[in-house]
């Protein structure tokens, strides 16, 4: 059950409800109230007409530079927020002249001027999530500090909370633990992105080896902040020996897909079967590996499609790597020709025909065969070596049999049709 500090909670409701009786709900402040309210209406309409004319000379400064165009957009943004700081200053001294205090109007004067220095200043980080983010976080905190409730309210946050065991898990205590989630995790991620691309320069390495050492490390960092993030909690890590026994029963119950495609993945690296930018075939899907996942691999087609195939499939299953311990691979295209034509003729104008053909390799050089006699024509084949099959195969198809065809037909050589002569004999009376 949550334990909650009822002394502290008390403690701030009382002081709350003695700053309110005493430095809020008076007439004065009520007047300040009331001139802010006004001079935020005249700000507004101030903005809506002068922004409209300082924009574009604005925009117009320096416009190449990212960093000062995210400063400019911010001070755009903020056009509001600094009319109305404006009108507060000018309200300021109005009072001093009266000899007032201006507290409400000092301490607006005070959170929007900090307001705009960290939005300002949180404009050099690119990201708008993370800009969002810490400048929200960082002016709450600060318009606490002003407001001297930073200090009350973290021990109220404090007190309320569970015990797990001999640990005390506050609410305070997991607002930490989730900002330093969200901050790791970002730091992590770039890290991981920073070793893979470092890696991508190691030339020594295999495709295989830099996906493996890229996954190995990616896991050592999340699990490193995984760790500290439970030690910010307050977590003792021996208390997970129960958790990760009933994990891993949870785990060979319903994740066993999971946990294969996992692990097939990690022999799939290890043994090099396979590495990105190798030419596979499994079932009907060919192409070539564009990555390798922790799940999955992605295949991309000539089509254009691309296939996320579990990586336990690729160690069950038959496939055909066409570039696994050498990238040429042999092409044979059988095709037939009439038996008036010379057999050594065709043989010789093929084999030219080939070596006319960019991507056939001239060593190991294309050759040409008689396969056999048929029932209308002389079987032959040609056989051409490549080096690129990621470029496609059926399209190479294509292209030397057009090349045989305009080889054949430019020397009158006649490619023939089944045909069947019919003898009719007529029965004797």
């Amino acid at each position: 059950m949550p334990k909650i500090d009822t002394h502290a909670l008390l403690n701030l409701l009382e002081q709350l409800k003695t700053w309110l009786l005493t430095e809020v709900l008076i007439f004065d402040y009520l007047i300040q109230v009331a001139v802010i309210a006004l001079l935020f209406g005249f700000a507004w309409i101030l903005a809506r007409r002068v922004q409209p004319f300082v924009a574009p000379r604005v925009e117009g400064i320096w416009p190449g530079n990212r960093l000062f165009t995210n400063l400019k957009r911010t001070f755009l943004n903020q056009f509001l927020s600094l009319h109305l700081l404006i009108l507060l200053l000018i309200a300021t001294v109005v009072y001093q002249q009266t000899e007032k205090t201006a507290l409400l109007i000092n301490m607006g004067v005070t959170l929007l001027s900090v307001w705009i220095i960290i939005k300002l200043a949180s404009s050099v980080i690119y990201d708008r999530f993370w800009s969002v983010s810490i400048s929200v976080t960082a002016w709450t905190v600060a318009a606490l500090m002003i407001l001297d409730v930073f200090e009350p309210l973290l021990g109220v946050l404090d007190s309320l909370g569970f015990n797990v065991g001999d640990v005390h898990i506050s609410i305070l205590s997991l607002i930490k633990a989730g900002l330093l989630l969200l901050v790791t995790l970002r730091l992590g991620a770039w890290l991981s992105q920073y070793v893979d691309k470092q890696l991508h320069h190691v030339s020594q390495l295999t495709p295989s080896a830099r996906v493996l050492i890229s996954k190995s490390l990616t896991g050592l960092i999340y699990f490193l902040i995984g760790m500290a993030v439970l030690n910010s909690v307050g977590i003792d890590f021996t208390a997970l020996a129960v958790f990760g026994g009933a994990l891993g029963v949870g785990i060979g119950f319903g994740l066993q897909k999971v946990v294969s495609n996992l692990i097939s993945g990690i022999i799939l690296l290890s043994d090099k079967s396979i590495k990105p930018g190798d030419v596979i075939q499994i079932g009907e899907v060919f192409g070539w590996i564009s990555s390798l996942k922790a799940r999955y691999v992605s295949v991309v087609t000539r089509d254009g499609h691309e296939y996320l195939i579990p990586n336990e499939d690729l160690i069950t299953q038959q496939v055909i790597n066409w570039s696994y311990s050498d990238p040429k691979i042999r092409l044979t295209i059988p095709f037939g020709v009439s038996y008036k034509a010379d057999p050594h003729q065709v043989r010789d104008l093929v084999i030219e025909a080939m070596n006319g053909i960019p991507r056939v390799l001239k060593n190991p050089p294309p050759k040409c065969f008689l396969k056999g006699f048929g029932d209308s024509s002389v079987d032959m084949e040609v056989r051409a070596w490549i080096t690129d099959p990621k470029n496609g195969v059926g399209n190479l198809k294509s292209e030397i049999l057009f090349a045989v065809w305009d080889t054949l037909k430019a020397n009158n050589i006649e490619i023939p049709f089944p045909q069947r002569d019919v003898h009719i004999k007529s029965r004797e009376e």
